[in-house]
Protein backbone atom coordinates (compact mmCIF):
# COMPACT_ATOMS: atom_id res chain seq x y z
CA UNK A 1 0.00 0.00 0.00
CA UNK A 2 1.32 3.47 -0.85
CA UNK A 3 2.05 6.20 1.76
CA UNK A 4 -1.08 8.02 0.33
CA UNK A 5 -3.22 5.34 0.58
CA UNK A 6 -1.84 4.77 4.40
CA UNK A 7 -2.99 8.27 4.52
CA UNK A 8 -5.79 8.37 3.64
CA UNK A 9 -7.06 5.05 5.75
CA UNK A 10 -5.79 7.10 8.95
CA UNK A 11 -7.66 10.34 8.26
CA UNK A 12 -10.50 8.10 7.65
CA UNK A 13 -9.93 6.17 11.32
CA UNK A 14 -9.80 8.99 12.70
CA UNK A 15 -13.12 10.94 11.64
CA UNK A 16 -15.37 7.37 12.67
CA UNK A 17 -13.29 7.41 16.38
CA UNK A 18 -13.75 11.31 16.51
CA UNK A 19 -17.94 10.43 15.39
CA UNK A 20 -17.87 7.44 18.09
CA UNK A 21 -16.37 9.76 20.63
CA UNK A 22 -18.68 9.97 23.83
CA UNK A 23 -16.51 13.83 24.40
CA UNK A 24 -18.71 16.84 23.19
CA UNK A 25 -21.70 15.00 23.17
CA UNK A 26 -24.00 16.66 25.97
CA UNK A 27 -21.23 20.02 26.02
CA UNK A 28 -19.81 21.49 22.92
CA UNK A 29 -16.25 22.67 23.30
CA UNK A 30 -17.04 25.74 24.02
CA UNK A 31 -19.32 25.55 26.42
CA UNK A 32 -16.34 23.25 28.25
CA UNK A 33 -13.95 25.63 28.22
CA UNK A 34 -15.60 27.88 29.79
CA UNK A 35 -16.76 26.15 32.45
CA UNK A 36 -13.13 24.90 33.13
CA UNK A 37 -12.35 28.21 33.70
CA UNK A 38 -14.98 29.50 36.01
CA UNK A 39 -15.49 28.79 39.98
CA UNK A 40 -18.28 26.78 41.31
CA UNK A 41 -20.64 29.79 41.68
CA UNK A 42 -20.12 30.28 37.58
CA UNK A 43 -20.15 26.71 37.02
CA UNK A 44 -23.34 26.47 38.42
CA UNK A 45 -25.24 29.47 36.85
CA UNK A 46 -23.50 28.05 33.38
CA UNK A 47 -25.38 25.24 33.86
CA UNK A 48 -28.25 26.38 34.71
CA UNK A 49 -28.32 27.95 31.31
CA UNK A 50 -27.51 25.32 29.20
CA UNK A 51 -30.11 22.77 30.56
CA UNK A 52 -32.87 25.76 31.52
CA UNK A 53 -32.73 24.54 35.33
CA UNK A 54 -34.55 28.32 36.17
CA UNK A 55 -36.94 26.81 38.81
CA UNK A 56 -34.45 25.30 40.74
CA UNK A 57 -35.12 27.07 44.29
CA UNK A 58 -38.97 26.16 43.93
CA UNK A 59 -38.47 22.54 42.16
CA UNK A 60 -37.00 19.98 43.94
CA UNK A 61 -35.80 18.20 41.44
CA UNK A 62 -34.14 20.84 39.36
CA UNK A 63 -32.20 21.82 42.05
CA UNK A 64 -30.82 18.22 42.63
CA UNK A 65 -30.39 17.70 38.90
CA UNK A 66 -28.19 20.98 38.68
CA UNK A 67 -26.59 20.00 42.11
CA UNK A 68 -25.54 16.63 40.93
CA UNK A 69 -24.03 18.77 37.24
CA UNK A 70 -22.20 21.29 39.52
CA UNK A 71 -20.48 19.16 41.98
CA UNK A 72 -19.72 16.28 38.76
CA UNK A 73 -17.97 19.06 36.47
CA UNK A 74 -16.21 20.72 39.61
CA UNK A 75 -15.14 17.23 40.16
CA UNK A 76 -13.69 16.77 36.81
CA UNK A 77 -11.83 19.82 36.73
CA UNK A 78 -10.42 19.50 40.07
CA UNK A 79 -9.06 16.05 38.57
CA UNK A 80 -7.13 18.22 35.87
CA UNK A 81 -8.93 16.81 33.06
CA UNK A 82 -8.28 17.89 29.70
CA UNK A 83 -11.74 19.54 27.66
CA UNK A 84 -12.31 16.26 25.80
CA UNK A 85 -11.99 14.23 29.26
CA UNK A 86 -14.42 16.59 30.89
CA UNK A 87 -16.66 16.61 28.28
CA UNK A 88 -16.48 12.59 28.23
CA UNK A 89 -16.95 12.34 31.80
CA UNK A 90 -19.77 14.54 31.66
CA UNK A 91 -21.67 12.91 29.37
CA UNK A 92 -21.33 9.43 31.34
CA UNK A 93 -23.01 11.91 34.14
CA UNK A 94 -25.60 12.73 31.89
CA UNK A 95 -26.49 9.41 30.78
CA UNK A 96 -26.60 7.68 33.93
CA UNK A 97 -28.52 10.31 35.40
CA UNK A 98 -31.06 9.95 32.36
CA UNK A 99 -31.09 6.59 32.87
CA UNK A 100 -32.78 6.90 36.11
CA UNK A 101 -34.81 10.29 35.31
CA UNK A 102 -36.04 8.99 32.15
CA UNK A 103 -35.97 5.27 31.94
CA UNK A 104 -36.27 4.53 35.59
CA UNK A 105 -33.82 2.22 35.40
CA UNK A 106 -32.78 -0.13 38.71
CA UNK A 107 -29.52 -0.25 40.19
CA UNK A 108 -28.20 -3.01 38.89
CA UNK A 109 -29.33 -2.33 35.22
CA UNK A 110 -27.90 1.31 35.63
CA UNK A 111 -24.42 -0.17 36.95
CA UNK A 112 -24.44 -2.82 33.58
CA UNK A 113 -25.04 0.69 31.46
CA UNK A 114 -21.97 2.23 33.34
CA UNK A 115 -19.42 -0.77 32.71
CA UNK A 116 -20.29 -1.11 28.82
CA UNK A 117 -19.31 2.72 28.55
CA UNK A 118 -15.84 1.72 29.90
CA UNK A 119 -15.57 -1.37 28.75
CA UNK A 120 -12.04 -2.28 26.84
CA UNK A 121 -10.13 0.32 28.06
CA UNK A 122 -6.65 -0.68 28.46
CA UNK A 123 -6.93 -3.51 26.41
CA UNK A 124 -5.20 -3.62 23.58
CA UNK A 125 -7.31 -4.48 19.94
CA UNK A 126 -10.49 -4.47 21.79
CA UNK A 127 -12.59 -1.12 20.61
CA UNK A 128 -14.18 1.22 23.79
CA UNK A 129 -17.20 2.45 23.59
CA UNK A 130 -16.26 6.22 22.82
CA UNK A 131 -13.87 7.22 26.04
CA UNK A 132 -10.28 6.26 24.78
CA UNK A 133 -8.97 9.11 25.78
CA UNK A 134 -9.27 7.94 29.30
CA UNK A 135 -6.49 5.46 30.91
CA UNK A 136 -6.87 3.05 33.74
CA UNK A 137 -6.24 5.22 36.77
CA UNK A 138 -8.75 7.67 35.65
CA UNK A 139 -11.41 4.84 35.22
CA UNK A 140 -11.22 4.06 38.58
CA UNK A 141 -11.61 7.59 39.93
CA UNK A 142 -14.94 7.90 37.89
CA UNK A 143 -16.19 4.79 39.25
CA UNK A 144 -15.37 5.53 42.92
CA UNK A 145 -16.44 9.07 42.48
CA UNK A 146 -20.34 7.43 40.47
CA UNK A 147 -20.37 5.14 43.51
CA UNK A 148 -19.97 7.93 45.96
CA UNK A 149 -22.18 10.39 44.26
CA UNK A 150 -24.87 8.58 42.11
CA UNK A 151 -24.95 4.96 43.23
CA UNK A 152 -24.73 4.97 46.96
CA UNK A 153 -27.97 7.52 46.92
CA UNK A 154 -29.52 5.83 44.06
CA UNK A 155 -32.78 5.04 45.88
CA UNK A 156 -33.20 8.30 46.68
CA UNK A 157 -32.79 9.83 42.67
CA UNK A 158 -35.56 6.61 42.20
CA UNK A 159 -37.78 8.42 44.63
CA UNK A 160 -37.46 11.63 43.39
CA UNK A 161 -37.72 11.22 39.88
CA UNK A 162 -40.72 8.90 40.09
CA UNK A 163 -42.49 10.80 43.24
CA UNK A 164 -44.39 13.88 41.75
CA UNK A 165 -43.45 16.64 44.65
CA UNK A 166 -46.23 18.13 47.00
CA UNK A 167 -47.16 21.81 46.54
CA UNK A 168 -46.88 24.05 49.37
CA UNK A 169 -48.49 27.30 49.33
CA UNK A 170 -47.87 29.36 53.02
CA UNK A 171 -49.60 32.52 53.91
CA UNK A 172 -48.76 34.84 56.54
CA UNK A 173 -51.01 37.40 57.80
CA UNK A 174 -49.45 40.30 58.76
CA UNK A 175 -50.67 43.82 60.20
CA UNK A 176 -49.53 47.06 59.68
CA UNK A 177 -50.25 50.25 61.88
CA UNK A 178 -50.58 53.21 59.16
CA UNK A 179 -50.37 56.78 60.00
CA UNK A 180 -53.64 58.38 60.74
CA UNK A 181 -55.40 61.14 58.83
CA UNK A 182 -53.71 64.28 58.60
CA UNK A 183 -57.19 65.88 60.60
CA UNK A 184 -57.54 67.64 64.05
CA UNK A 185 -56.46 66.89 66.66
CA UNK A 186 -54.01 64.97 65.11
CA UNK A 187 -50.71 65.97 63.16
CA UNK A 188 -50.17 64.71 59.75
CA UNK A 189 -48.22 62.25 58.39
CA UNK A 190 -44.31 62.24 58.73
CA UNK A 191 -44.67 62.72 54.75
CA UNK A 192 -46.33 65.40 54.91
CA UNK A 193 -45.15 66.87 58.26
CA UNK A 194 -45.10 70.49 58.57
CA UNK A 195 -43.60 73.15 60.98
CA UNK A 196 -46.36 73.84 63.75
CA UNK A 197 -46.28 77.44 62.60
CA UNK A 198 -46.78 76.45 58.85
CA UNK A 199 -49.67 74.17 59.83
CA UNK A 200 -51.56 76.63 62.15
CA UNK A 201 -51.52 79.42 59.49
CA UNK A 202 -52.18 77.71 56.02
CA UNK A 203 -53.19 74.16 57.19
CA UNK A 204 -55.03 73.79 59.70
CA UNK A 205 -58.85 74.34 59.71
CA UNK A 206 -59.83 77.70 61.17
CA UNK A 207 -62.24 77.68 64.21
CA UNK A 208 -65.55 78.78 63.43
CA UNK A 209 -66.04 82.05 64.51
CA UNK A 210 -68.48 82.15 67.20
CA UNK A 211 -72.31 83.41 67.08
CA UNK A 212 -72.98 86.51 68.61
CA UNK A 213 -74.91 86.68 71.79
CA UNK A 214 -77.91 88.69 71.46
CA UNK A 215 -77.45 92.00 73.78
CA UNK A 216 -79.83 92.51 76.61
CA UNK A 217 -81.83 95.83 76.62
CA UNK A 218 -81.05 98.09 78.90
CA UNK A 219 -84.23 98.97 81.06
CA UNK A 220 -85.38 103.09 79.98
CA UNK A 221 -84.74 105.26 83.08
CA UNK A 222 -88.10 107.47 81.56
CA UNK A 223 -90.23 104.46 81.15
CA UNK A 224 -89.45 103.52 84.25
CA UNK A 225 -90.25 106.68 85.73
CA UNK A 226 -93.19 106.61 84.15
CA UNK A 227 -94.52 102.98 84.73
CA UNK A 228 -94.03 103.97 88.60
CA UNK A 229 -96.16 107.43 87.85
CA UNK A 230 -98.72 105.47 86.08
CA UNK A 231 -98.75 102.77 89.01
CA UNK A 232 -99.22 105.37 91.42
CA UNK A 233 -101.96 107.24 89.66
CA UNK A 234 -103.67 104.05 89.42
CA UNK A 235 -103.70 103.21 93.32
CA UNK A 236 -104.39 107.00 93.69
CA UNK A 237 -108.19 106.66 92.06
CA UNK A 238 -108.63 103.64 93.95
CA UNK A 239 -111.50 103.67 97.09
CA UNK A 240 -111.69 102.29 100.60
CA UNK A 241 -114.24 100.56 99.32
CA UNK A 242 -112.81 99.27 95.98
CA UNK A 243 -109.44 98.59 98.43
CA UNK A 244 -111.83 96.00 100.68
CA UNK A 245 -113.45 94.07 98.00
CA UNK A 246 -109.76 93.55 96.24
CA UNK A 247 -108.62 92.22 99.77
CA UNK A 248 -112.02 90.19 100.38
CA UNK A 249 -111.72 88.65 96.40
CA UNK A 250 -108.10 87.52 97.28
CA UNK A 251 -108.74 85.78 100.94
CA UNK A 252 -111.62 83.86 99.42
CA UNK A 253 -109.82 82.50 96.88
CA UNK A 254 -106.43 81.30 98.98
CA UNK A 255 -108.55 80.46 101.90
CA UNK A 256 -111.36 78.22 99.71
CA UNK A 257 -108.82 75.86 98.80
CA UNK A 258 -107.57 75.56 102.27
CA UNK A 259 -111.23 75.01 103.56
CA UNK A 260 -111.97 72.29 101.09
CA UNK A 261 -108.64 70.43 101.83
CA UNK A 262 -108.96 70.74 105.45
CA UNK A 263 -112.72 69.38 105.41
CA UNK A 264 -111.48 66.32 103.33
CA UNK A 265 -108.57 65.38 105.67
CA UNK A 266 -111.52 66.01 108.59
CA UNK A 267 -113.47 63.90 107.15
CA UNK A 268 -110.83 61.19 106.48
CA UNK A 269 -110.12 61.38 110.52
CA UNK A 270 -113.96 60.61 111.34
CA UNK A 271 -113.61 57.66 109.10
CA UNK A 272 -111.21 56.17 110.65
CA UNK A 273 -112.39 56.93 114.04
CA UNK A 274 -115.32 55.38 113.23
CA UNK A 275 -113.81 51.90 112.16
CA UNK A 276 -111.85 51.66 115.77
CA UNK A 277 -114.57 52.26 117.35
CA UNK A 278 -116.73 49.25 115.40
CA UNK A 279 -113.46 47.23 116.12
CA UNK A 280 -114.17 47.66 119.55
CA UNK A 281 -117.61 46.78 120.08
CA UNK A 282 -116.90 43.60 118.25
CA UNK A 283 -114.05 42.43 120.59
CA UNK A 284 -116.58 43.52 123.54
CA UNK A 285 -119.43 41.51 121.92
Amino acid sequence: MSKKGKGKGKAVKDDEDEKDSLAFKVLTVEQTNSLMGSNVLQMQEQLKEIFSLCNYTIDLTEAATLDYYTAAVYWGVQQKFTAQQLSGFFTVVHMLLGNVKDKHMSLVENMVEFNKLFAGIGIEDVKSTGLDFFDLPSVKSITQYMYSSLFQHYRLFLYMFTHSQAEEIIGTDLEVEVAKSASLPHPPPLEEGVTEEMHSLYIATPPPTPTPEPEEEKPDAAQELEDQVSQSDLFSQLTANDVREVIESVTREMLGSLQTEIGMKLQDKEAQIIQRINKIHRVAE
